[in-house]
């Protein structure tokens, strides 16, 4: 624990910083602050062995980061260490190996920014050199084949930040009536929500949706994915559409039974 970290400012326009909630990014900048900056070994009591934990890794656990390093904030709670340490997993910061013993957590990109000046250097002036071999094989090559037109592939349509931000959104939703829900493949969701919006339904319907749905006694049980809510959409909108028109009919109902309860007060 001793020493520094690099953390630069552009880190604030990175996707992965920009899609997590506030604890999230703070549990992130822990684990930044907290993984070995050098190749090390760590003793595991229950087996009674060394563990190697190279530069960019850590060991904790969930029950470790909510009690030991949030002891004093209740707005930390396993469910929420575990679901950021899954997102940050999907979003290829993070990289998971979990025992019965213990989890050893990596930094994906550790070396790509915690490089000191003098090994950047290094780096770069191997990696221009490895480049300028590789260009100067090609050109040889180039002399010897004949040049051929490469056949162009469609490209393939991926979803975006917007939509996973919303199948981690459903997610966080679901979690409320089902804690122990275990977290779905996030890609496949968000490209189900990207197709939903070809559909023609906006960010503010699906979220809307998505919200009520894990709202209903009823749906809650039963619209558990994003797949199943574009198939329903239809449906499960027009569902919402009624039950909203029936409340606002009974509240007023009830505030003309009032009104007529008072008029009579006043005749007697």
């Amino acid at each position: 624990m001793e020493g520094w970290i690099k953390l630069h400012r552009s880190i604030i326009e990175s996707d992965t910083y920009n899609c997590l909630s506030l604890h999230q990014k703070i549990i992130m900048i822990e684990l930044l602050l907290r993984a070995n900056h050098t190749d090390n070994y760590w003793f595991d009591k229950r087996r009674g062995e060394k563990v190697e934990v190279r530069r960019g890794q850590l060991i904790t656990s969930v029950q470790t980061i909510e009690n030991d390093w949030f002891s004093r904030d209740k707005e930390v709670t396993t469910k929420k260490v575990r679901t950021t340490l899954d997102k940050l997993k999907k979003l290829d910061f993070l990289a998971i190996e979990t025992t019965n013993s213990y989890t050893r957590l990596t930094i994906c990109k550790y070396n790509d920014y915690q490089v000191s000046d003098i090994e950047k250097g290094k780096q770069d002036d191997t990696q221009r050199a490895i480049k300028g071999q590789a260009e100067g094989n090609q050109r040889a090559t180039n002399k010897n084949v004949k040049n051929v037109k490469k056949k162009k592939t469609p490209q393939k349509i991926e979803f975006t930040e917007e939509h996973l931000q919303l199948a981690y959104y459903f997610f966080d939703r679901i979690l409320e009536n089902l804690p122990e829900k275990k977290p779905p493949n996030f890609e496949k969701w968000a490209d189900t929500i990207r197709l939903m919006m070809n559909d023609g339904r906006t960010n503010k319907q699906i979220k809307w949706l998505m919200t009520w749905v894990q709202q209903d006694d009823f749906e809650m049980a039963n619209v558990l994915s994003p797949t199943k809510l574009r198939a329903r959409f239809d449906s499960l909108a027009l569902k919402a559409k009624k039950e909203h028109e029936k409340k606002q009919t009974s509240n007023t109902s009830k505030q003309e039974a009032t009104r007529r309860l008072l008029e009579e007060g006043e005749d007697l």
